[in-house]
């Protein structure tokens, strides 16, 4: 049982918290838009969730491909169209301000889109990568260097609900932390 009197304990226990909360975001195991479609994600949380791997001695520590920080939000575009949905600016304001914070200043970053089950395989894929263009450009427009930003579209290929392909969870945008630039 940790102690409430004991600050250190208490301290240390909420850092526990946070990181384990840190590393399920960053896996994916915790549902990002719990408070529904709306939601807007932070950019403490955004960048907490895209944090590079620690250092260790001296040594980064690069984690697998499939384990590398990332997050999926919510960004609203226009029913089959790739033009973003005015509630998109408030989430796109945060995914920035994350982006150029301090800690992932030096960052590349994946901005991937993904779509539901609904329709083609092939007209998935291109608006998936329209939106995820969109996105890159709305970022780039507002102050986040080109060159640290890479788009693709991945369709429906990554379904976030496989069980329930038309579940509007699928279509999502994901971020994904590259590692510095070369």
């Amino acid at each position: 049982m940790i102690s409430t009197t004991n600050p250190i304990n208490s301290r240390r226990a909420r850092m526990r918290a946070l990181q384990r909360l840190v590393v399920a975001l960053a896996i994916g195991s915790v549902p990002i838009l719990a408070g529904g479609a709306d939601t807007v994600i932070s950019d403490t949380q955004i960048e907490q969730a895209l944090q590079p791997p620690p250092k260790t001695r001296g040594i980064l520590v690069r984690p697998k491909p499939e384990a590398q920080q990332m997050i999926n939000l919510n960004i609203p575009f226009e029913y089959n169209s790739s033009e973003l949905q005015s509630q998109a600016t408030a989430q796109l304001k945060q995914l920035r301000s994350a982006l150029n914070s301090q800690s992932l200043s030096k960052d590349r970053f994946m901005v991937a889109g993904h779509t539901d089950g609904k329709g083609s395989a092939q007209y998935n894929k291109q608006l998936s990568m329209r939106r995820a263009e969109a996105v890159r450009r709305y970022l780039v427009d507002n102050g986040v260097a080109a060159a640290r930003l890479q788009a693709v579209g991945y369709g429906s290929e990554h379904l976030a609900s496989p069980d329930h392909p038309e579940d509007p969870a699928n279509r999502r945008v994901e971020i994904r932390n590259l590692g510095e630039k070369p």
